[in-house]
């Protein structure tokens, strides 16, 4: 079954393998501390949107060699392109090399939702391992883009291990 996410995602939700999700809408923002659990194997697709785990919250993406987490684009194959998506985006409470302690991540975010950075160096926004992740990135203007896997002050506590990142709009990866 297809099954459509928009929105805010607050409360501990678990996408399964069983069904394909279509993230929609704009920004999908994981809120309130909350935690999205994706079984490996599970296909996301994303339409002109970005979905975007937001300081104090987590991604558990633990995926498998066997069963890797793929985020692609809604578009048929044969029909995707880079930028038909805006990618995963990690908002962390680690600190940053800015005075004003925090920033606002790029690509049109919530003014609120998308700020990263913070005090504390060992912040755990989750695990994202044997993920792939396609077709992601728009470049909104010159210097102001989402990326295939964007963290904003990420913290030690956060696992990042075996994610591809192909046929982007913008960056693969791109830390602040």
């Amino acid at each position: 079954a297809q099954v459509t996410v928009s929105g805010d995602i607050s409360t501990n939700t678990t996408l399964t393998k069983n069904n394909i999700y279509l993230l929609t809408g704009g920004f999908v923002y994981v809120t309130g501390n909350s935690t999205l659990t994706i079984e490996p194997g599970t296909l996301i697709k994303g339409n002109a949107t970005a979905l975007v785990i937001t300081r104090g919250s987590k991604i558990i993406a633990d995926g498998t060699q066997a069963e890797p987490i793929v985020f692609t684009s809604f578009q048929p194959a044969g029909s995707r392109a880079p930028a038909d998506w805006g990618g995963l985006i990690l908002c962390g409470k680690a600190p940053i090399n800015d005075p004003a302690g925090s920033r606002l991540a790029e690509g049109g975010i919530d003014p609120v939702k998308g700020l990263y950075g913070g005090t504390d160096p060992n912040d755990n926004s989750g695990i994202v391992r044997y993920v792939r992740i396609e077709y992601a990135g728009i470049a909104i203007v010159v210097g102001n883009e989402t990326n295939g896997l964007t963290m904003g002050g990420v913290g030690l506590g956060t696992t990042i291990d075996y994610v591809q990142v192909s046929h982007g709009g913008d960056d693969a990866f791109e830390w602040f």
